[in-house]
């Protein structure tokens, strides 16, 4: 025992060093504040933030953060100062911080969480009393009084104010009341009478209504989003959540530590559930929020640049040339004209000023824009030779028309209000738009509109220009077409396959949808450049190109590499990873099977293989580069092992993928050899007699012995082997009744097969079951078709017509697995069915769980209304089979009765 003394004593040794050094490290750790933005009492965001921060200290090595809240003017000076090194505020706040003193750019976005679901972004609420009926819309509140915790609130206040500004409410069109923080404020005002209509943030009612400070049906929500995956009351689109940056002065593998700790957060963990937050992201896209304080002229965007004369002549410069010269010239004729008497000296000057206003206002007329001028009611009134050759109108053709003589269809009605309401607004508008010609050919255009107004300032007339821009939009489309596309092959190039899957990381997260990215190489490409001429080998590339667009589906992504790689990008591939491996696997063995068809090159067939490597994935779980680096080191792996070949980088998808191509080559085989055998299990009726059996498929592998159903029926499924699985499966089960017929003892006996949805899908399925029945002569009734809730489901009109035209020629249906799906009691009472088979997972824990005994006891009584039999399958004992005799079931099927056997028993 001595040994185990001193391996004990050396452990606490050890422990008590480790706690040593530890401890010497956390002394040398440098402290770093945190700065976060109160919008509720600072005691209680310091208490929803101290535990995460003491969290987070555990896992830096060196550094210790703490936390410390301030209210906007409060952390601006902390800021200034230079007090903090970390900030969390609003997006707003940021941007306003950011440009004033010189904050880091988003180190990462928080992700807040109601109820356990994740909020990657936020937004504003609009609402009033429930009681107020004058406030339904947006419109209604011009005139109001709207209460909001700040005007430099994002969540309070500007994302409201912006969203009323795009429903074409303007921000002085309604009285603004600050309450200040809380928000809660700002519903009591409104509660209170105080204001008409509150701003508050998202969150805020749902807080108060949990809390019990106000009842559910004391407000109502105006302008209500509604968005699947998020469960608060909204008014406004949402915007990403906070971000968290740094103060210029943090050492930046401080930095890079602290968020690299923020950003591996499990959301599992109570103290980030306690304080409602469900982690950290990569940072989000902020430029809404800038496009929104950009619109509402908020800080920083609230400074207007000062012009200046170099503005005016960089802006000017021909007008003040022309200006110049006219008066220079009105200068040199009024000293010529000194020696004459004043009175005509004074009528020559009149005529000379008179005279170059006309020549410089035809001179400007008559340029190359297009030039038309109209009344107050947009009656054109002149135009000039530039619009009638732009658009093949002459000039009694078009006066006394209205501008819309020109429009092309291409825009709706909102957009010209909006081009008025900026004339109205501004004095004018420019932009680019579509116009039609006389022939009716449509034309870009970039046009400005100008209203002309008299010494008074009331508009006269409106001004109009515009220019045809075809060739610049033409150019543009050439600029953007060599920009994201292959100039071979028209596919996609690699930018723009990397913005695709961007996007992808972004959609996957949001649908939890799988996606797949699919490297593919030619195999001895270069071996037919060499041989044929890099000629002969792009017409190829070419070809291919077009095959793999044909193989895959439309919302799918082909881009080519480079050379002779390609890069095809698979979405929505569905959210569990070994259905997307399956689907991911068939899309490549179409592309294989596409690619290794012939080519005709000068006059020579050419046989060409490829070998494709697969990555799957998720959410953000990869970047960009990582995520095709994956894919080609897959794609090497199909070279390695002798190419025309497909292996994915994850080795349970690839091994998943081999076991499902190796199930389906052995099916077709199996079907040829008839490796297939009908295993039978009885059913009684309630009084313990044998009423008949269900034929229950088996497959005896010669070398892997018997596989089970739930293995190879999927695959059969899937590739449509179950077609013929199933004929076979019915004429076996013929034979048997046929056979029972010689015996008096088994001619009543029921045999049940189960038939596949693909099967009965088939056009031809009715036609060729009763063809093939008629071969055997036995009464119809004595085979029973059992079909699944699912495929009733599908397509209803044409499954109940194939079901009755097989009922009137005398075959008996059960549907399977009842309970499990989603059957609409409309059309269960009109289909022709003979029994309902209570599904064994119901049976198996009926005697335990009351729940499940009541699912059982009212299918039973549902089978008796719609007059129907039932049978429970999955009968293990003698109890179950007891309560289910006292609970009125016909009939009984399961190991108590009988396992599945080769051969029926008599």
């Amino acid at each position: 025992m001595k040994w185990l003394a001193r391996l004990i004593s050396y452990v606490l040794l050890c422990i008590s060093l480790l706690f040593s050094v530890q401890s010497q490290a956390n002394l040398a750790k440098k402290n770093l504040t945190i700065g976060i933005l109160a919008f509720e009492p600072k005691h209680l965001i310091k208490a929803n933030w101290q535990p995460i921060i003491e969290h987070v200290n555990q896992y830096l090595t060196h550094v210790s953060l703490q936390v410390e809240p301030y209210y906007y003017d409060e952390l601006y000076s902390a800021v200034a100062r230079r007090e903090v090194d970390f900030v969390l505020t609003n997006s707003a706040y940021y941007i306003e911080l950011a440009h004033s003193q010189g904050l880091s750019s988003p180190l990462a976005s928080l992700i807040t969480s109601y109820k356990n679901t994740p909020l990657r972004g936020f937004g504003g609420v609009i609402f009033t009393q429930a009681e107020r009926t004058n406030i339904q819309g947006l419109s209604d509140l011009k005139g109001k009084r709207i209460a909001t915790p700040k005007l430099g609130s994002v969540g309070g206040y500007m994302m409201q104010a912006y969203e009323m500004l795009q429903a074409g409410v303007e921000l002085d069109s309604y009285k603004v009341i600050e309450t200040g923080l809380p928000h809660e404020k700002t519903v009591w005002a409104v509660l209170q009478g105080e204001a008409e209509a509150g701003f508050v943030r998202t969150g805020v009612l749902e807080s108060m209504l949990e809390r019990g400070l106000i009842q559910a049906d004391a407000i109502r929500i105006i302008n209500q989003q509604e968005l699947t995956d998020f469960p608060l009351a909204l008014s406004t689109r949402l915007y990403p959540e906070w971000p968290l940056a740094a103060m210029a002065h943090v050492n930046t593998a401080h930095a890079g530590q602290v968020v690299g700790v923020f950003l591996t957060l499990d959301h599992n963990t109570s103290i980030l559930r306690e304080a409602n937050v469900y982690g950290f992201s990569v940072p989000a896209d902020y430029e809404p929020i800038r496009e929104l304080m950009r619109t509402l002229k908020a800080k920083p965007y609230n400074i207007e640049a000062a012009i200046t004369w170099r503005d005016i002549w960089r802006t000017h410069r021909e007008e003040s040339i022309l200006a110049m010269t006219a008066i220079l010239v009105i200068l040199a004729l009024s000293l010529l004209l000194v020696a004459y008497t004043r009175r005509l000296s004074k009528t020559l000057e009149q005529l000379k000023d008179n005279e170059e206003d006309l020549r410089i206002s035809a001179v400007a007329f008559d340029t190359l824009e297009a030039i038309f001028i109209t009344d107050l009611n947009e009656r054109i009134i002149r135009v000039n030779n530039a619009f009638k050759q732009l658009t093949g109108y002459d000039d009694k053709e078009v006066l006394g028309q209205t501008p819309r003589i020109l429009s092309s269809g291409m825009h709706d009605a909102d957009f010209y209000r909006q081009i008025w309401r900026e004339i109205k607004t501004f004095g004018g508008w420019t932009g680019e738009l579509w116009n039609k010609r006389k022939s009716g050919e449509r034309f870009p255009v970039q046009q400005a509109i100008t209203a002309v107004k008299d010494v008074r300032g009331q508009t006269t007339h409106y001004l109009s220009t515009f220019s045809d821009i075809t060739v610049r939009k033409l150019s543009e489309e050439q600029i953007h077409q060599l920009a994201f596309y292959d100039p071979l092959t028209g596919l996609a190039n690699r930018r723009l396959l990397e913005d695709h899957i961007v996007q992808a990381f972004s959609s996957s997260a949001r649908n939890k949808s799988y996606c797949a990215l699919l490297f593919i190489d030619l195999d001895h490409f270069k071996h037919l450049n060499d041989t044929m001429g890099h000629k002969q080998g792009d017409e190829l590339l070419k070809v291919v190109a077009q095959r793999l667009k044909e193989s895959v589906r439309d919302g799918d992504t082909v881009a080519r590499q480079g050379g002779d790689e390609f890069i095809i990008l698979l979405e929505d591939l569905g959210e569990f990873k070994h259905d997307a491996a399956i689907s991911a696997q068939t899309i490549s063995e179409k592309i294989l099977t596409a690619i290794s068809q012939p080519y005709l090159l000068t006059d020579t067939q050419y046989i060409l293989t490829a070998s494709i490597g697969i990555n799957l994935f998720i959410d953000h779980h990869e970047t960009v580069e990582e995520l095709m680096k994956r894919s080609d080191l897959a794609m090497y792996q199909a070279k390695a092992e002798g190419r025309d070949a497909i292996r994915f980088f994850d080795p349970s998808m690839q091994e998943a993928a081999a076991r499902r191509s190796e199930i389906e080559a052995d099916l077709r085989q199996a079907i040829e050899l008839e490796q297939f055998e009908l295993y039978y299990q009885p059913k009684v009726n309630r009084d313990g007699s044998l009423n008949g059996y269900e034929a229950l498929l088996r497959w005896h592998h010669p070398v892997k012995g018997m596989i089970p159903p739930l293995e190879f029926i999927p695959v059969a499924e899937e590739t449509g082997l179950i077609v013929p699985i199933g004929q076979w499966v019915f004429m076996q089960a013929c034979h048997t009744i046929k056979q029972w017929q010689q015996d008096s003892s088994k001619q009543q006996l029921i045999l049940a097969i189960n038939i596949s949805a693909r099967q009965f899908r088939q056009k031809s399925f009715v036609a060729e079951f009763i063809k093939g029945y008629m071969e055997f002569g036995f009464p119809a009734h004595l085979l029973e078709l059992e079909l699944t809730e699912s495929l009733l489901m599908d397509d209803v009109s044409a499954t109940v017509g194939k079901m009755k035209e097989l009922n009137q020629a005398g075959f008996l249906f059960a549907l399977d697995d009842f309970g499990t799906g989603f059957s609409s009691l409309s059309y269960l009472k009109n289909l022709p069915l003979n029994c309902l088979k209570i599904d064994q997972s119901f049976v198996h824990d009926m005697l335990e769980d009351p729940e499940d005994a009541a699912i059982v006891e009212t299918i039973i009584t549902l089978a008796k209304t719609l007059k129907l039999k039932v049978i429970a399958e999955g009968v293990e004992t003698q109890e179950q089979a007891i309560a289910l005799r006292e609970l009125g079931c016909d009939l009984m099927q399961g190991y108590y009765f009988g396992k599945p056997a080769p051969l029926p028993l008599a």
